[in-house]
């Protein structure tokens, strides 16, 4: 068996198959996140995907139970609504089970998942550098207490700040002006994960980047969560958990297919919004937000 070892926002990723894995198989977004190899048995939380070199229109899907937009779809499994779910990811048909899709068959907890895709001569990279690996990493977190945003983040000297927004607010335009500053890590300017570790809030940076490209594998504990809006001036302004929440729903990846699973990512959130503080931060795009943001820590 032929394995690949990866670590994403904490959670232990055992890409096995029983075939070579193509050359550029790992890509430029994963190739941070690869991880020693493990030891038997599984560490708790394990996530272990099964990549299959195949055409994907040999597999079986159950019916269509969410279809968010143009990338993927969900489905149930096709043996039963206790299966699990059947996920078809393809960028160049609109989520439709093509040659060109790539197919999660997943266990209720997703922590067993099948891949199957057409693996192809380099520069090809598998499909788990993009949007399936993204479903993987952003639904399990849900069960191991955590939620993946659309936000950037940062590291200010052992001290995390997440920043939320729709698009054009200007996560990435943050990102970037803190990663001029002096002993500033940039974790991501598109996709952040957070979850608790030790009781403690904890921002981890993903593959997956936005339009300044910043992706880092790198983690921080998170002492703020700032919503974004532009404006001609700083003003920074502390929310209360109840008005947080659909500000911050409205900027996470939610499991709509599954309605246990929606609980437990309110769940999440609500532990988030009880361990960090959210404040709405009206902004310019310049370096005068530094202080500002820095009077928090």
């Amino acid at each position: 068996m032929n394995e690949l070892h990866l670590s994403i926002a904490g959670i232990p990723l055992r890409v096995q198959s029983a075939t070579p894995m193509p050359d550029g198989f790992v890509g430029e977004k994963l190739a941070p996140f690869v991880a020693a190899g493990l030891t038997a048995p599984a560490q708790t939380g394990e996530v272990t995907i099964t990549w299959r070199d195949a055409d994907p229109r040999s597999l079986e899907l159950g019916d269509l139970v969410f279809a968010p937009g143009s990338v993927w779809r969900m489905h149930s499994s096709p043996t039963g609504p206790d299966g699990g779910h059947v996920a078809v990811i393809s960028y160049a048909d609109e989520g439709r089970l093509t040659e060109h899709a790539a197919v999660l068959e997943t266990d209720p907890s997703w922590t067993a998942v099948t891949l199957t895709e057409l693996g192809k001569p380099a520069p090809w990279s598998s499909m788990l550098n993009l949007g399936a690996g993204e479903l993987i990493v952003r639904t399990r977190i849900i069960l191991e207490g955590g939620l993946v945003f659309h936000a950037s983040a940062i590291d200010d000297s052992g001290c995390g700040v997440m920043m939320v927004g729709h698009a054009g607010a200007g996560k990435s335009t943050q990102a970037s002006i803190w990663s001029a500053q002096p002993n500033v890590v940039a974790l991501s300017d598109d996709r952040v994960a957070v979850r608790l570790v030790g009781g403690r809030a904890t921002a981890f940076g993903t593959p997956w980047g936005g339009t300044a490209g910043i992706a880092r594998n790198h983690s921080v504990p998170l002492k703020a969560i700032l919503v974004l809006e532009q404006a001609p001036s700083n003003e920074l302004a502390r929310l209360s958990a109840e008005d947080a929440v659909p500000l911050l729903l409205a900027r996470c990846f939610l499991p709509y297919w599954n309605p246990a699973m929606l609980g437990a990512a309110m769940d999440a959130m609500i532990n988030i919004l009880q361990a960090v503080p959210t404040y709405q931060f009206r902004c310019l795009p310049n370096d005068s937000v530094v202080p500002v943001v820095r009077s928090l820590m």
